[in-house]
């Protein structure tokens, strides 16, 4: 797990989506790191049981169910589950996702409806569910994980963009519905991140490339899927306590950057002189 100091979620119970590996595993790791009992959730159990063991094996505390968040029986037998295990839920990450469409000319209205039910209505359900107990207990918070997609095109995915743009919105309802009852929803919209994904779709020179001299981000890397867990761990505690209704971008400075000059043959001419 990761290396800190923090211990800002002991006895806290939370749930981490899409936990098996990437973005949701790190997630995971650190929470438990931070003192949380982290519920690891996925479709597959293999990769489920192994975050449990990394968690495990560095002292933390984990489980797994596995289950399918599109299906409403699914989240209605993995929010019972949680709450005779636990009696309350802290901490809810939405991170599960699919992500895999042809160009917009190609893909057709199941794989676009399929990216919603899961990106999108899946994480409305497990909301929905484990919100009513947070409301209950007066406090919780729920983080989504959006993406940079929900703020521009990076590439030919209509579904995935328009699901995470979804999720953003989302958010902004379920705070002011949620706020006064002491349940704070905020979203993570990471950038390039240096996952499996990005290693099996890049050409040794563009990962090289990414890695470390990766020009259009003013960091001039990937981010790492650490990062984003810290982040995420950060909304988790108390110490965002007056954090809601937002979406905070981990993308190394990308999307401050229109990157319209450094585009041009030359340098525009100076004002001011």
């Amino acid at each position: 797990m990761a290396q800190h100091n923090y211990r800002r979620l002991e006895g806290q119970t939370a749930i981490v989506t899409g936990a098996g590996r990437g973005i949701g595993q790190s997630i995971a790791l650190r929470l438990a790191s931070e003192g949380a009992e982290v519920l690891i959730v996925g479709r597959a159990p293999e990769p489920l049981a192994e975050t449990v063991a990394f968690i495990e094996g560095a002292g933390g505390r984990a489980w797994s169910i596995s289950a399918d968040i599109s299906s409403e029986a699914d989240v209605r037998r993995l929010a019972e589950t949680a709450l005779e295990r636990w009696g309350r839920i802290d901490v809810l990450v939405n991170n599960a996702a699919v992500f895999d469409e042809p160009p917009f000319l190609e893909v057709d209205a199941a794989t676009i409806r399929q990216s919603f039910d899961i990106n999108v209505v899946g994480t409305f359900l497990l909301s929905q569910a484990i919100a009513r107990g947070m409301v209950d207990n007066g406090r919780g918070s729920i983080i989504h994980i959006s993406s940079i997609d929900a703020l521009g095109a990076d590439g030919p995915v209509t579904a995935y963009s328009a699901t995470k743009a979804a999720v953003v919105s989302m958010a902004r309802t379920m705070t002011i519905e949620l706020s006064p009852f002491g349940v704070r929803v905020n979203c993570v919209a990471p950038g390039f991140v240096n996952t499996d994904m990005v290693h099996k779709t890049s050409t040794p020179n563009v990962l090289e490339h990414m890695l470390n001299d990766f020009n259009r981000v003013p960091i001039r890397r990937l981010i790492e899927p650490e990062e984003i867990a810290a982040t995420v761990a950060f909304l988790a505690s108390d110490e965002a306590s007056g954090i809601t209704g937002t979406n905070i971008v981990v993308d190394g400075g990308l999307t401050a950057n229109l990157f319209v000059m450094e585009t041009l043959p030359e340098p525009m001419i100076p004002l001011g002189n």
